[in-house]
């Protein structure tokens, strides 16, 4: 009887222990939901419904292709611009907008979680490429050159592209990334790749290199909705990493601007625009000072938080938004030509 009493204290204590560990952290995730909505800020993003269409911006849809092809009103450039957004799943919408606005024809590209696509952000086949190059060569008058813009995982994807071999005769990142790094995908315990290649895994910087205590911290601020900091998971991951999760842009003949902020939160964008612009004479870097993550000229509508989790001021973002953009037209002008 004496046992059971003392396992019975025991299984309550740990009972006990759960319960006011399971409220400490909701308690937690109410307050930092409410104080830094950043957070929350991607919600949406992925809904293509959510996005205005009309003459000229029209839904697009295939086997795995999924997006919008924006017509310019008066095209004056040859080829196509095909642009994609980050790890929150976006089109880059306003990107390709605005690009179409100055007279070129762009495709704006999921590459994951529509229906007829990987439902999250791994095992993402880089041969998705291969669709999208022959809805161009059927639907774009002049449908090359072809330019390839990403922004974070966007850029990771597009330089796996242009490393891979696939049709991309142009290369612009914005914050890229020099490594491939694991699929944000963590419904098990199995670290997934971001992108497949044939079928094959794209290797990868393990996050399980390295120090745990990243790690450990990285889940905390997950589970209590605290905007986490991610670049000290990506440094720590690439510091351990093997070659071959390096993005090799050596074969690669095509022009490449690489676009980065010197205050990134996100990952060492900076770090990696300069070690891929190393790899070809014709490779270009820019790094803008007193910039993050995110090139926004009004970057404080994402929300308290921002500040943690992108980095970079209001000034130094919102000039780097201005100034990329320009710099990115003119490299666009001068690569696709006047029609």
């Amino acid at each position: 009887m004496k046992f059971l009493k003392w396992t019975g204290r025991i299984a309550g204590g740990v009972a006990l222990t759960l319960v006011v560990c399971g409220g400490t952290v909701f308690g937690f995730r109410l307050y930092n939901k409410n104080k830094y909505p950043v957070t929350q800020a991607s919600a949406g993003l992925q809904d293509k419904g959510a996005y205005p269409t009309n003459d000229r911006i029209q839904p697009i849809e295939g086997e795995y292709l999924n997006g919008f092809h924006f017509s310019p009103e008066k095209r004056s450039h040859e080829g196509t611009v095909v642009v994609y957004g980050g790890s929150e799943g976006s089109p880059s919408y306003e990107q390709a907008k605005a690009l179409s606005e100055k007279g070129f024809e762009v495709l704006a590209l999921y590459f994951f979680g529509q229906d007829n696509q990987k439902p999250s952000l791994a095992h993402v086949p880089l041969e998705q490429f291969d669709e999208v190059v022959e809805y161009a060569e059927e639907s774009i008058e002049n449908p090359t050159p072809i330019t390839a813009i990403g922004t974070s995982k966007g850029a990771e994807f597009t330089a796996n592209l242009a490393a891979h071999g696939y049709p991309v005769n142009n290369l612009i990142n914005f914050t890229p990334a020099h490594f491939s790094y694991p699929g944000l995908d963590f419904s098990s315990q199995d670290e997934k790749p971001s992108f497949t290649h044939d079928g094959k895994p794209v290797p990868f910087a393990s996050f399980r290199n390295g120090d745990a205590k990243m790690g450990m911290k990285l889940m905390w601020d997950m589970a209590t909705a605290y905007p986490p900091e991610y670049r000290p998971t990506y440094e720590n991951a690439a510091e351990h990493a093997d070659d071959q999760a390096q993005i090799d842009l050596s074969g690669f003949d095509g022009n490449a601007l690489f676009l980065a902020g010197d205050q990134d939160k996100m990952w060492q964008g900076d770090v990696a625009a300069k070690a891929l612009a190393e790899q070809s004479p014709s490779f270009e870097s820019v790094i803008y000072p007193g910039a993050g993550h995110l090139f926004m000229e009004d970057i404080e509508s994402m929300g308290n938080g921002w500040q943690i989790m992108f980095g970079g001021t209001v000034e130094g973002n919102a000039k780097a938004a201005k100034e990329s953009m320009e710099l990115v037209t003119q490299k666009l002008s001068e690569w696709h030509g006047d029609k």
